[in-house]
């Protein structure tokens, strides 16, 4: 399990002491893989159900073990492999039916196929694998077949066929239980894959999926590997700051890590020096990584670091050193895997040819670049420019015409209203005036028919009318001077309770009333700065509204404090009431509960108006139904316009 592997990453601030450290744990893992080595060839030959099969068993699992803790990055070496006799012992474990252990360990050599750059073999030992699991109805068996053609696929550059592969053992995998681990390595292997293949989205799935797993529940190593991968996941995606956290939590742990893992670290490492542009600090890595002695373990890997190191020699301008690592990039792949691919060998020949063919025109062609670039900024700058104010021209034509329609519908409005305002003048002025002029002439006439009651009541309705004529003309002039800004107030501190009082007894005195109107308060004095006779108007015109509506029952109007700095005044009736439909309109000008009763239809606006200026605020209270509630509120402390904001 590559246990005599030396395990030491070549560093700079490597102390002595820490050498010899490594020296004595790689000792006693060659000492140990010898033991396993022994205890594994000498069941083969001791009789069934001997201790010493026992004993065998259970180093079997040990090994299987140390693969799982490592993530599936600890494997066998070629040496190892033949040491272990492994044809030996899978006919062993295939003869005594131990199929779990026999799967894992076919497992376990088609990844250290891969590992070596042995492909042919990983591909028929992964058929042959398949097969029997398929033959045996082996569910683990089959999931891990399926894991292992994954890989094979991955390392064959048949990337779709290799996603599909890894998905559908994934999924067989989640439908059994006890297979975490199987699960974790599977997740590890499907977030290096989408990195390949630059699907971060999918990478970003996966990775999210391992972190779920209990960090109680991992090995030191398992933990590494996830930080290991997170950091290459937050690195594709530009968090290099949440990057350096995951590889400063791998520190601790970096003693116990297994070459496979610890080339991982250096790699990530590397590619965070050169995100964040430190390209000296990338530079270094990668060479620490080339110099350590398990470097080329794992030859896949080792081929896409020859690449990255390259890259980012071309990034440092240092193009000819870039150009001879393109050049051991391609001997190695040569050297690897011409016997295998030798199709692979030709694309990446004519590959290398391009990359030396682009090198030698490079200068050639930069100032044409440059040229060209210029040209399409120009031509993009002057096509942004021209939709720009395309654009502008559009919206200003589109808000021009949104004006005039706002502009025809105001004055349509504006139109109707005054239609209607000359309607209800016309009416409102003659029936008043016919009153006056018609019992005047009677008053004037010598028939003597008409008895001194009589005249005197004639006498009685020429002043009711004189006063309703005189109140028409006072609301249409109050309106105008609102409407034109030309309304003055006369604010100085006045006692509502006085006031509400007044105007009770005034309405009181004007008209016959059938029904009861008082006035209820239990403040002695309220003190308000008001303008008394602009909030004496606005009680008269509600409780006068009230008397046209109440024929029976009472008008209440009340007078009490809704805070420490507002007063609130509610005129209660219990008339007709207001259909909830013209409740939401009764402040708006000319509007009238009943066309045919007497009124403009301003008193109600006018009310609005005045309370509004005096940072008030008018509404119908809507709760009640025995009738009609108008209530506003009314400030104790007056505050301009300029120092207030309307309620």
């Amino acid at each position: 399990m590559n246990i005599f592997a030396t395990y030491a990453v070549n560093d700079n601030t490597n102390t002595t002491q820490h050498e010899t450290k490594n020296f004595m744990r790689n000792l006693l893992k060659y000492l140990i893989f010898h033991i396993l080595c022994f205890g594994c060839l000498s069941p083969l030959s001791a009789g069934e159900g001997s201790p010493a099969e026992a004993n065998h068993d259970a180093r079997l699992n040990e090994v299987v073990d140390a693969f799982h803790s490592s993530m599936g990055f600890d494997y066998l070496t070629k040496e190892e492999g033949e040491a272990i006799k492994i044809d030996s012992i899978l006919n062993y474990l295939e003869s005594t039916k131990q199929y779990r252990t026999y799967f894992e360990l076919e497992r376990i050599l088609i990844k250290s196929y891969l590992f070596r750059g042995e492909i042919r073999l990983a591909i028929v030992w992964s058929e042959q694998m398949y097969s029997k699991a398929s033959v045996l109805s082996h569910a683990l068996g089959t999931a891990l077949a399926l894991n292992a053609i994954g890989e094979v696929y991955s390392y064959t550059g048949r990337n779709k066929e290799a996603g599909a592969a890894h998905v559908q053992a994934l999924e067989m995998f989640d439908q059994m239980h006890g297979e975490e681990i199987h699960v974790r390595m599977l997740l590890v292997e499907l977030i290096e894959y989408n990195l390949r293949i630059r699907n971060f989205h999918q990478a970003a799935h996966f990775m999210t999926r391992l972190n779920r797993f209990p960090t109680d529940k991992l090995s030191g190593q398992e933990q590494a590997v996830r930080h290991v991968f997170n950091a290459y996941c937050q690195l594709f995606n530009g968090s290099v700051k949440i990057a350096r956290q995951h590889l400063d939590a791998v520190e601790p742990l970096k003693e116990e890590l297994v070459p496979g893992i610890s080339q991982h670290l250096l790699i990530a490492n590397a590619m965070y020096w050169e995100r964040t542009g430190e390209y000296e600090k990338s530079l270094a890595t990668y060479d620490a990584f080339f110099d350590a002695d398990n470097a080329e373990i794992n030859s896949s890997l080792y081929k896409e670091v020859l690449q990255n190191r390259a890259d980012l020699l071309v990034k440092m301008g240092r193009k000819e050193e870039a150009y001879e690592q393109y050049g051991e990039v391609f001997s190695y792949i040569k050297s690897s895997f011409e016997k295998n691919y030798p199709k692979e060998i030709d694309q990446l020949t004519t590959r290398f040819q391009a990359d030396q063919l682009t090198y030698q025109n490079e200068r050639d062609r930069l100032f044409s670049y440059r040229l060209y670039l210029g040209g399409i900024v120009v031509c993009t700058l002057t096509l942004l420019l021209f939709l720009y104010l395309s654009w502008r021209k559009i919206f200003r034509l589109k808000e021009s015409k949104r004006s005039q329609e706002v502009m025809i519908q105001k004055a349509e409005r504006a139109i109707q209203k005054k239609n209607m305002f000359l309607s209800n003048m016309s009416h409102e002025v003659r029936t008043p005036l016919n009153a006056i002029v018609g019992f005047s002439a009677v008053l004037a006439s010598d028939d003597d028919s008409f008895d001194e009651d009589s005249r005197k009541e004639f006498c009685e309705i020429i002043k009711v009318n004189s006063f309703q004529l005189l109140k028409l003309i006072n609301d249409i002039l109050d309106f105008s001077d609102f409407e034109s800004d030309n309304i003055t107030f006369n604010v100085r501190p006045y006692d509502a309770v006085k006031l509400c009082k007044e105007a009770t007894e005034t309405v009181s005195a004007s008209r016959k009333l059938e029904v009861e109107l008082r006035f209820d308060t239990e403040l002695p004095e309220l003190m308000i700065e008001t303008d008394d006779a602009r909030l004496r108007q606005v009680l008269i015109n509600i409780l006068v509204n009230a008397t046209k509506f109440t024929k029976e029952g009472s008008i209440v109007l009340k007078l009490e404090l809704s805070d420490r700095n507002t007063a609130f005044f509610s005129v209660t009736d219990t008339g007709c009431g207001i259909p909830l439909e013209k409740q939401g309109v009764i402040f708006e000008r000319f509007e009238k509960l009943n066309d045919f009763a007497q009124g403009t239809g301003l008193g109600l606006s006018i009310c609005q108006l005045i309370v509004t200026h005096m940072r008030g605020r008018i509404w119908v209270d809507s709760n009640y139904t025995q009738g009609a509630r108008f209530c506003f509120t009314h400030p104790l402390k007056y505050k301009p316009k300029t120092e207030g904001a309307v309620s």
